[in-house]
Protein backbone atom coordinates (compact mmCIF):
# COMPACT_ATOMS: atom_id res chain seq x y z
CA UNK A 1 0.00 0.00 0.00
CA UNK A 2 2.95 2.29 1.16
CA UNK A 3 4.31 1.70 -2.79
CA UNK A 4 0.89 2.47 -4.32
CA UNK A 5 0.76 5.42 -2.24
CA UNK A 6 4.46 6.53 -3.57
CA UNK A 7 3.51 5.94 -7.16
CA UNK A 8 1.03 8.06 -7.73
CA UNK A 9 2.38 10.84 -5.78
CA UNK A 10 5.16 10.53 -8.28
CA UNK A 11 2.77 10.49 -10.98
CA UNK A 12 0.82 13.28 -10.35
CA UNK A 13 3.80 15.27 -9.53
CA UNK A 14 5.06 14.50 -13.37
CA UNK A 15 1.81 15.27 -14.66
CA UNK A 16 1.20 18.60 -13.51
CA UNK A 17 4.77 19.52 -14.06
CA UNK A 18 4.86 18.60 -17.97
CA UNK A 19 1.43 20.40 -17.80
CA UNK A 20 2.71 23.85 -16.13
CA UNK A 21 6.06 23.67 -18.55
CA UNK A 22 3.85 22.97 -21.81
CA UNK A 23 1.93 26.49 -20.47
CA UNK A 24 4.76 28.26 -20.07
CA UNK A 25 4.92 29.73 -23.36
CA UNK A 26 3.74 33.34 -24.19
CA UNK A 27 5.48 34.39 -26.91
CA UNK A 28 3.15 34.54 -29.79
CA UNK A 29 0.95 36.43 -31.93
CA UNK A 30 -2.72 36.86 -29.60
CA UNK A 31 -5.67 38.36 -31.41
CA UNK A 32 -8.07 40.07 -28.92
CA UNK A 33 -11.50 41.50 -29.39
CA UNK A 34 -13.98 41.24 -32.39
CA UNK A 35 -11.55 43.97 -34.31
CA UNK A 36 -9.42 41.21 -34.78
CA UNK A 37 -6.69 43.16 -33.06
CA UNK A 38 -3.75 41.33 -33.06
CA UNK A 39 -0.80 41.56 -30.41
CA UNK A 40 2.56 39.88 -30.75
CA UNK A 41 4.64 39.05 -27.35
CA UNK A 42 7.91 39.00 -27.65
CA UNK A 43 11.30 38.27 -25.65
CA UNK A 44 13.62 41.42 -24.55
CA UNK A 45 16.77 41.01 -24.53
CA UNK A 46 16.55 41.65 -20.49
CA UNK A 47 14.44 38.67 -20.07
CA UNK A 48 11.17 40.97 -20.16
CA UNK A 49 8.70 40.38 -22.69
CA UNK A 50 6.53 43.10 -24.65
CA UNK A 51 3.98 42.86 -26.78
CA UNK A 52 3.03 45.75 -29.56
CA UNK A 53 -0.32 45.93 -31.96
CA UNK A 54 0.90 44.42 -35.31
CA UNK A 55 -2.08 44.11 -37.36
CA UNK A 56 -5.91 45.05 -36.63
CA UNK A 57 -9.80 45.91 -38.43
CA UNK A 58 -9.97 49.21 -35.69
CA UNK A 59 -9.36 52.10 -37.56
CA UNK A 60 -8.59 53.62 -33.85
CA UNK A 61 -5.82 50.89 -33.79
CA UNK A 62 -1.97 52.21 -34.02
CA UNK A 63 -0.18 49.73 -35.49
CA UNK A 64 3.57 49.23 -33.05
CA UNK A 65 1.83 50.83 -30.07
CA UNK A 66 3.16 48.97 -26.55
CA UNK A 67 0.54 47.09 -24.98
CA UNK A 68 2.27 44.84 -23.01
CA UNK A 69 5.44 45.58 -20.99
CA UNK A 70 7.54 44.07 -18.47
CA UNK A 71 6.12 40.96 -18.49
CA UNK A 72 8.21 38.43 -16.35
CA UNK A 73 7.64 34.85 -15.34
CA UNK A 74 7.97 35.13 -11.61
CA UNK A 75 7.36 31.71 -9.77
CA UNK A 76 5.24 30.36 -12.68
CA UNK A 77 2.92 33.06 -13.02
CA UNK A 78 3.44 36.00 -15.83
CA UNK A 79 3.08 39.21 -14.38
CA UNK A 80 3.20 42.69 -16.29
CA UNK A 81 1.40 45.42 -17.12
CA UNK A 82 -1.32 46.35 -19.91
CA UNK A 83 -2.18 49.47 -21.55
CA UNK A 84 -5.61 50.51 -21.73
CA UNK A 85 -6.37 52.08 -24.75
CA UNK A 86 -9.74 54.02 -23.38
CA UNK A 87 -8.24 55.39 -20.36
CA UNK A 88 -4.83 55.70 -21.31
CA UNK A 89 -3.16 54.42 -18.42
CA UNK A 90 -0.89 51.20 -17.63
CA UNK A 91 -2.60 48.55 -15.39
CA UNK A 92 -0.91 45.57 -13.16
CA UNK A 93 -1.68 42.29 -14.90
CA UNK A 94 -1.52 38.49 -14.76
CA UNK A 95 -1.14 36.80 -18.23
CA UNK A 96 -2.24 32.83 -17.40
CA UNK A 97 -1.30 30.64 -21.45
CA UNK A 98 -4.25 27.75 -21.29
CA UNK A 99 -3.74 25.96 -24.41
CA UNK A 100 -5.04 28.34 -27.49
CA UNK A 101 -6.21 30.72 -24.31
CA UNK A 102 -4.48 33.55 -22.84
CA UNK A 103 -6.05 34.91 -19.85
CA UNK A 104 -5.38 38.04 -19.22
CA UNK A 105 -6.61 39.81 -15.48
CA UNK A 106 -6.41 42.77 -15.01
CA UNK A 107 -6.38 44.57 -11.67
CA UNK A 108 -7.59 48.45 -11.01
CA UNK A 109 -7.13 48.44 -7.13
CA UNK A 110 -9.84 46.19 -5.27
CA UNK A 111 -11.31 45.29 -8.77
CA UNK A 112 -10.28 42.95 -11.11
CA UNK A 113 -11.37 41.92 -14.95
CA UNK A 114 -10.53 38.92 -16.84
CA UNK A 115 -10.57 38.74 -20.51
CA UNK A 116 -9.56 35.99 -23.27
CA UNK A 117 -6.91 36.10 -26.02
CA UNK A 118 -7.07 33.66 -28.73
CA UNK A 119 -3.70 32.40 -30.11
CA UNK A 120 -3.65 33.23 -34.06
CA UNK A 121 -3.94 30.58 -36.36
Amino acid sequence: MKYLKTVITILFISITSITSYGQTDIAKEWVLGKKNTIVKIEKQNDNNYEGKIIASDNPKAIIGKLMVKELKNKNGKWKGKLFSPKKKEWYDAEFTPKENVLEVKVKAGFFSKTIEWTIKK
